[in-house]
């Protein structure tokens, strides 16, 4: 067998297998993975970072709920409803959007040292944040997962504020 010829094999193998690969979408209703939430405007970067399932109970609309810690003592829990544009058993990739809600819950032990004195104590804040989101997302079918990059704001009603610009991304594993 000459070199070209097995080039050309390897090469039909290699295309066959990628197309097929394309055009297997997603059928599995559940889904558990990882994520980050990164605020994109200084001077916080606030970062949380957890886990998240998913689940789908229909082709376009689906549950996620998450848990997570942030790099500033905040601690998340929360839900959000997605819709997704493209039907998910004929469609790798996918457009969503999406409302959910989240309780953050902010815990720091605070030391402060005036001349020869100085205190301790703790600071504590409970808020109520609603989540409005949009994004992308691409099932690969060969590793069985979704990796998936959004926009997500948080309001929260009762301060009357605003944290906007979150860049959310992750990665599900279907089961």
């Amino acid at each position: 067998m000459n070199l070209p010829f097995l080039k050309k094999i390897l090469l039909s193998v290699f295309i066959t297998i990628t197309f097929q690969a394309n055009t297997i979408a997603q059928t599995s209703n559940y889904s558990v993975g990882l994520f980050a939430d990164m605020m994109m405007e200084s001077p916080g970067y606030d970062t949380y970072y957890g886990v998240n399932g998913k689940y789908d109970f229909s082709k376009h609309s689906a549950v996620q709920a998450f848990v997570g810690y942030s790099n500033i003592h905040i601690t998340t829990i929360g839900a959000d409803y997605i819709y997704q544009i493209f039907d998910k058993e004929k469609s790798n990739f996918n457009i969503y959007g999406g409302l959910g809600f989240s309780g953050d819950f902010y815990r720091k032990t605070v030391h402060v040292e005036f001349g020869e004195y100085s205190a301790s104590g703790k600071v504590k804040m409970n808020l109520f944040a609603i989540n409005p989101t949009i994004g992308i997302s691409y099932h690969a079918p060969i590793i069985n997962s979704s990796i998936f990059a959004g926009y997500k704001a948080k309001y929260y009603p009762f301060e009357n504020a605003v944290d906007i610009n979150f860049l959310s991304v992750g990665l599900r594993y279907h089961f």
